[in-house]
């Protein structure tokens, strides 16, 4: 039941996340500097981080080369590979919720003085959400419209 809940939540984020990568032109996408800014550097910055909640593997952080935070413009990865990405990490982050299960998220996520599972899914979908917040910003800062809510 609260798995479900969940998952419900990171889908209707990911939804939005979607429709914003869209709707920038490639000069927009790649606009912004270091570390994080501009759509594309924020869109794959929350793909990456919600892939290493997902699956605590630090290597997500070079997928695409080098760490998101040290590409020139030039180097931001398109919008088509974040229209691929996306349902990976989205696949990835419904596994893993699945894998936590309902008693796991009142489970240390660790050891006995970490947080709990709960606590550690409600960060990873508020970081997501948080930099998918900041792209649809950009789509105002463009002259677009922001991604319907979900």
């Amino acid at each position: 039941m609260l798995t479900d809940a969940m998952k419900k939540q990171f889908n209707a984020a990911f939804d939005v996340l979607d429709a914003a990568i869209k709707s920038f032109t490639p000069e927009q996408w790649r606009s912004g500097s270091r570390p994080f800014n501009g759509p594309g550097r924020a869109a794959f910055h929350a793909l990456v981080a919600a892939d290493f909640y997902a699956t605590e593997e630090r290597s997500v952080r070079t997928r695409f080369g080098k760490p998101i935070a040290e590409m020139d413009a030039a180097e931001v990865p398109a919008q088509k590979l974040a229209l691929q990405y996306l349902p990976v990490v989205r696949d990835r982050t419904l596994a893993w919720i699945d894998s936590i299960g309902d008693a796991g998220f009142a489970a240390p996520w660790k050891d006995a003085s970490s947080i709990n599972g709960l606590e550690r899914v409600a960060y990873a979908i508020r970081h997501l959400q948080h930099h998918t917040g900041e792209v649809c910003a950009y789509q105002k800062q463009c002259g677009l419209e922001p991604a319907p809510w979900k």
